[in-house]
């Protein structure tokens, strides 16, 4: 993180320290150019009096301007010959001068560039025109020595590096010390969450820090729960699991070692028993069917390939109740049924099938003989609505909410009898959920139960 922070703080620096310098050094030496190129005008506007101009005159008129020793001043007349040069040492009069800004001049346009001499020196130069009787005679041409700007500029270079360096140092402790603050925790985290999967603990992390690390920490500890309790699902299903299965199995061993061990049983005994043995491979074949039911919708995966269509909720209400009929009639239990006709929803067929029927049954199942059940089907505004009351035993109100727990059963002695395995209606809601709907119930002990399946509608 702190590199990071000095890469970026290396960066900017750089940046701002070449845009500055060369901004300044831009702007300087325009400047300069508007200086050189206004004494220029001066120095052609003096000259443009006078027709007939000798060098020692020249040099008098310039003495006059007050030319900087550090500046050089040429004349040329109208055909680019050198009249004058205030550079006595190196004087070019007497030679033809063809550089652009001096052609430029002649044809009566200023003229101003700068460039840096064979020595390295920054040099400004500005071409002026001379006139008279509005008639370009000569020109003007002024250099000047820019090394000044040179000077200065590398100066402010020097002191914006020195800043830059200072906020660098400055900046980099204070990265180093943000990232203290902020890795820290983030490690204690870490080092805890590497203790509690070494240990295998299941406590909490305390980290008395807050902002978005404390939120971290209590998201995480709401991980912590949601695992916890999931484990305690998977526990308890995986003990009820496997006493559901151990106690068929336990009587289909009981009944082969009685065969087996008795080899003269009578013939009347042993259809018997293995009429007992087929009684319990049906139990077993009906949990492990439920508890596949149960795995496929709890598989987000094989959720995503189920087939939803739109139908009537009505016709599928209806085949459950025919499917039911039977057992109904044969426990002498009045089964009645209402539904309103043109109540579409977006369904997967089987899966809301099996949902109904295990709600119908169980009612079915609970209500003793003489009893009776009615199954409505209404359309709500947002929502079909799918009733089941029964006549039956009904239940106490603590034992409401635990009914779609899987493997749970209100009376465990009665849901053998009736070969319950205490997963019809945790498949019901979790197939009505996967719809987007819910189950809601309704009962008082020795008072039946009613059952509201709710499930939303699709316009058609």
């Amino acid at each position: 993180m702190v590199i990071t922070y000095l890469l970026i703080i290396a960066m900017t620096a750089t940046m701002i320290i070449w845009y500055t310098t060369h901004s300044m050094s831009d702007y300087l030496i325009s400047q300069k150019k508007r200086d050189v190129l206004t004494q220029a005008n001066v120095i052609s506007g003096y000259v443009s009096q006078y027709q007939d101009l000798n060098t020692q005159t020249i040099s008098y008129l310039l003495q006059q301007q007050q030319i900087s020793s550090s500046s050089r001043v040429i004349m040329v007349n109208a055909d680019a010959e050198i009249i004058y040069d205030s550079m006595s040492e190196s004087s070019l009069a007497g030679k033809v001068m063809l550089k652009q800004l001096v052609l430029d001049a002649l044809s009566g346009n200023n003229a101003t560039q700068s460039e840096y001499s064979d020595e390295g020196e920054l040099i400004v130069s500005a071409a002026v025109p001379i006139t008279l009787e509005k008639s370009v005679t000569g020109a003007i041409l002024l250099q000047s020595s820019a090394a000044s700007i040179n000077e200065y500029t590398s100066k402010m270079t020097k002191t914006i590096i020195s800043l830059a360096i200072l906020v660098a140092v400055l900046s980099a402790a204070l990265a180093l010390f943000l990232s203290g603050v902020i890795t820290k925790p983030i490690t204690r985290l870490t080092r805890s969450v590497v203790l509690m999967s070494e240990n295998d603990t299941e406590e909490k992390l305390e980290l008395s820090h807050g902002g978005e690390i404390g939120d971290l920490v209590e998201s995480f500890n709401k991980l912590i729960d949601k695992l916890q309790l999931q484990e305690q699902k998977r526990q308890e299903f995986v003990s009820n699991a496997s006493h559901e299965l151990k106690t068929p199995l336990s009587s289909i061993k009981l009944i082969s070692d009685s065969l087996i061990q008795n080899p003269d049983t009578p013939r009347e005994t042993e259809l018997e028993f293995l009429n007992d043995m087929n009684v319990q491979v049906d139990r077993l074949s009906r949990i492990i069917d439920k508890l596949l039911t149960l795995t496929r919708m709890d598989d987000s995966a094989a959720v995503s390939r189920m087939e939803f269509t739109v139908m009537d909720i009505s016709e599928l209400t209806e085949n459950v109740v025919k499917a039911l009929r039977p057992l109904a009639e044969s426990k002498n239990i009045k089964l009645t049924y209402d539904a309103d006709i043109g109540v579409f929803s977006r369904i997967e067929k089987d899966r809301l099938w099996e949902a109904i029927y295990n709600v119908l049954d169980n009612s079915i199942k609970y209500t003793p003989e003489g009893g009776s059940v009615k199954m409505t089907v209404e359309r709500d505004e947002k929502c079909a609505v799918i009733t089941v009351a029964d006549t039956g035993i009904g239940m106490a109100t603590s034992e409401i909410y635990k009914i779609f727990d899987r493997f749970y059963r209100v009376d465990k002695a009665r849901s053998r009898e009736t070969g319950g395995t205490g997963l019809g209606l945790s498949i019901a809601m979790t197939a009505v959920e996967l719809h987007g709907g819910n189950i809601q119930v309704e009962s008082r002990e020795g008072a039946g139960s009613r059952f509201k399946i709710t499930i939303p509608i699709t316009l058609k």
